[in-house]
């Protein structure tokens, strides 16, 4: 049966041509479906197409779990898929409780299926008993790298050197910033972004680094600096036009990648997209260091070893004059990653998660708001909880139920030993909406 789908996507520059490739598979399987940005359009579009389904990023805060509750609410099969790869059973075990927390999720929520990167992810999530499945789609982000259709709309090469005025008899070599440092969005802000804005220095590493590169590489080679989706761009601004080099803040990294010859990066995933385009890979510095407060980099984290590693912008110039267009990927770390965080790296992964959603049922049909008010009364509750409290015998193991305290002391305070008090405690109405036409 064709059903409305919507896919709300997290990022309109990293994440919007996997939807689109999800996206084409759902309409091949007879669905009708949009792609819109999240952030910002998420409910006017759930508003606008009234879908039956409901694809999120992530489940990461009060914010969106609310959203999803409401989707429910109104008969919406909801499922989330996961943009990044998240952590293998190494990372989780050497966790502190913060970041197992994060992983776990810290605000619970009600979803039909969460579709991640890696099978240890699932297992790792399993251990929520949530509910719902958390199934294992492979590195899904990965996916447009492999699409060789896709890879041919984004190749034109001559409109690639006219736009940034480069040399075409020229190598060119693309300069990826670290993802942190993102204040773009102020009034997005989340607790991760927050992190990474403290790490002053690293920033300031990393456009000395640009400024080297430059000054010894920018007559032999064409030289392209690219930001993270939300960093913040007055440094590369500024550092750019300093140095007469081109700037690119809106394109997805594919769409630059594939006309590059080498790539630099901070312990970026993008070291297994060029990888994977057979582009050879430089890590400079390490987004991933010591003196960052996220659990998803450390300095022995698979990610900060795809690639060959400097600290020395010299060393990093004189390398990546010798590199030939081949990828220089350690081959074990890949496969280190692949039976890891990032699950099966063949290009499907977007047909398993399209075949995923199709399968969830829901129907759009409006419903009254979810209040969120506590109208409960001395005889009526929304928890049992609240009067009662759930205990059992050590010896025989049998459950029993007391009275709680705080209620009984309410209780006798209302009645006050007036026996024509207890008709008033009939006198009742829903502890959700407060109406006073109830069944009992």
């Amino acid at each position: 049966m064709s059903k409305k789908i919507l896919i709300l996507t997290a990022s309109p520059v990293r994440d919007v041509l996997i939807d689109n490739m999800i996206k084409e598979e759902l309409e091949r399987l007879g669905h009708k479906v949009w792609v819109c940005p999240c952030l910002r359009e998420g409910r006017d579009a759930v508003l606008k197409y009234k879908p039956d389904i409901v694809v999120v990023p992530p489940i990461r805060n009060p914010y969106s779990r609310d959203f999803v509750e409401v989707c429910k609410s109104w008969g919406c099969g909801v499922i989330s898929r996961h943009t990044e790869p998240s952590c293998d059973w190494a990372d989780f075990k050497k966790g502190d409780e913060r970041m197992k927390s994060e992983i776990l999720g810290r605000w619970r929520y009600n979803i039909d299926k969460e579709l991640v990167w890696g099978d240890d992810e699932v297992q790792i999530l399993d251990r929520r008993k949530s509910g719902f499945p958390a199934i294992s789609m492979g590195a899904i982000g990965l996916d447009v790298y492999f699409n060789k259709d896709l890879r041919k709309t984004l190749t034109d090469k001559d409109d690639f050197f006219t736009k940034y005025k480069l040399d075409p008899t020229k190598k060119t070599v693309l300069i990826a910033s670290p993802w942190g440092f993102a204040d773009s969005a102020p009034d997005l802000s989340i607790d991760e972004i927050v992190d990474a804005q403290k790490d002053m220095e690293g920033q300031g590493k990393h456009l000395a680094m640009i400024e080297q590169v430059s000054n010894s590489l920018k007559d032999k080679w064409n030289i392209l600096v690219t930001t993270h989706p939300g960093v913040a761009q007055g440094p590369y601004v500024g550092i750019t036009k300093k140095l007469g080099i081109p700037l690119d803040s809106e394109s997805p990294m594919m769409k630059l990648v594939l006309h590059c010859d080498a790539l630099v990066h901070a312990g970026s995933t993008a070291a297994v997209s060029a990888h994977i385009l057979n582009i050879p890979s430089f890590q400079y510095g390490d987004v991933n260091s010591k003196v960052g407060t996220s659990w998803w980099g450390t300095p022995d984290s698979s990610i900060s070893k795809v690639s060959p590693y400097y600290t020395d912008p010299q060393l990093l110039v004189d390398d990546i004059l010798k590199s030939k267009r081949i990828s220089n990927a350690n081959k074990k770390t890949i496969k280190s990653l692949e039976a890891g965080r990032y699950g099966k790296m063949d290009g499907k992964g977007y047909i398993r998660a399209a075949k995923e959603i199709s399968e969830v049922e829901g129907k759009f049909q409006f419903a009254w708001p979810i209040p969120h008010n506590d109208y409960d009364q001395l005889n009526v509750f929304k928890n049992q909880e609240k009067a009662t409290q759930e205990g059992h015998c050590g010896i025989c193991k049998a459950k029993f139920y007391i009275l709680n305290t705080q209620y009984m002391k309410e209780l006798c305070a209302f009645v006050e030993g007036k026996k024509e008090k207890l008709s008033m405690l009939n006198q009742t109405f829903c502890p959700n909406c407060a109406a006073r036409f109830i069944k009992k």
